[in-house]
């Protein structure tokens, strides 16, 4: 019976690949007897009666599903979604997720009503598709779930259309949602769009979470046939990955731009804080291009010597991370020496002119 029946619903399934499986409608052109061994080629396996997945990589899966046991299948995954959307709406209450709520719920009951249609196709012994018509039936279906690169987060996408003629119409449903923790709470972020069904219909939806973990992505798009004896494609993609984007250091120097010493010696001292990469640091503390410390801060002795002078050099630091990239800076540091009784200055051109 399981054979008999996916046969049956393959018809209306590979007419409706399009281009994307170009390959697997030909082969089933050319004469093809066993629609199942295509699809196990393809990477397909059946999961039980109406149900036949296949993984397609990065976290994500494909499914169709056909008949009423399939779309008793697809009842209860989606039962399971709407579980864990109730549960993400008691930790973040938005309006956005109590509307992904109730059009999910939408979805819920539509499928209810496609499990009806189906078994009621089954009793007569209708087929999805009766292989004299000539049909154009089209749909695309994407899912994916990442953590974001630009920042700290992730970020769910999903989208379904459904293009059709010979009288027959789709329903096109998707949504994402994104959670991270924000200020040591959880934030989730949601979005749907649909169901909605039509000949020529769409559905998008897009989410991004900024925040660290733990954190999750998920995006979910159906595309159902809603003809007498309706089938449903769908993908969903997850993620719960959120490590933060490694960007090089960016160091910075704070001190003093400027150093004045009319007698005797002074110390000055600078100090390093370091922005990006992975801890821990190593330094580099250049005057005038030539080495002088390697901790996090430089400490400098300058004397007022016997002889005024007044120079500009150049403070420049270097870190060095964990994962062996760098970042530097630079500061300008005046000084003067002023021994008392010299009576000298600088002039207005930057010269020194003393008495």
């Amino acid at each position: 019976m399981l054979k008999k029946q996916l046969v049956a619903a393959l018809l209306l399934f590979l007419s409706m690949i399009g281009t994307a499986h170009l390959s697997l409608a030909q082969e089933t052109k050319a004469g093809s007897s066993d629609p199942i061994a295509q699809l196990l080629r393809q990477g397909w396996k059946i999961v039980q009666d109406g149900v036949l997945q296949r993984d397609r990589g990065a976290n994500q899966v494909e499914t169709f599903v056909f008949g009423a046991a399939g779309f008793t299948w697809k009842l209860q995954d989606l039962q399971g979604q709407l579980h864990n959307l109730r549960l993400a709406y008691q930790v973040t209450p938005t309006p956005e997720l109590r509307k992904t709520i109730l059009n999910h719920r939408q979805e819920i009951a539509n499928t209810q009503k496609l499990i009806a249609l189906a078994q009621a196709a089954e009793a007569i012994g209708v087929s999805p598709v009766d292989d004299k018509v000539s049909c154009s039936l089209s749909f695309t279906y994407n899912a994916s779930a990442a953590a974001l690169t630009s920042s700290q987060g992730v970020t769910g996408s999903a989208s379904a259309t459904f293009t059709g003629s010979c009288g027959f119409t789709g329903e096109v449903y998707a949504y994402s949602y994104s959670t991270a923790v924000v200020s040591g709470g959880s934030t989730t972020q949601t979005l749907t769009d649909g169901p909605r069904s039509g000949a020529n219909v769409t559905a998008s939806a897009f989410t991004s979470q900024t925040g660290g973990p733990s954190c999750t992505s998920y995006a979910y798009a159906s595309m159902t046939s809603s003809n007498l004896s309706p089938s449903s494609y769908t993908i969903s993609a997850t993620n719960t990955s959120c490590t933060a984007p490694t960007t090089p250091p960016s160091p910075s120097i704070s001190g003093t731009n400027y150093i004045y010493v009319a007698s005797g010696c002074t110390t000055t001292t600078w100090t390093s804080s370091v922005s990006g990469g992975t801890s821990p640091y190593t330094y580099s503390w250049t005057w005038n291009g030539t080495v002088v410390g390697t901790g996090s801060s430089y400490s400098r002795t300058t004397c007022a010597g016997s002889v005024y002078s007044y120079t500009t050099n150049t403070l420049g630091l270097t870190v060095t991370d964990s994962g062996s990239r760098t970042g530097s800076t630079s500061l300008s540091v005046d000084v003067e020496k002023d021994p008392v009784g010299s009576g000298c200055r600088v002039a207005q051109n930057g010269a020194v002119v003393c008495p």
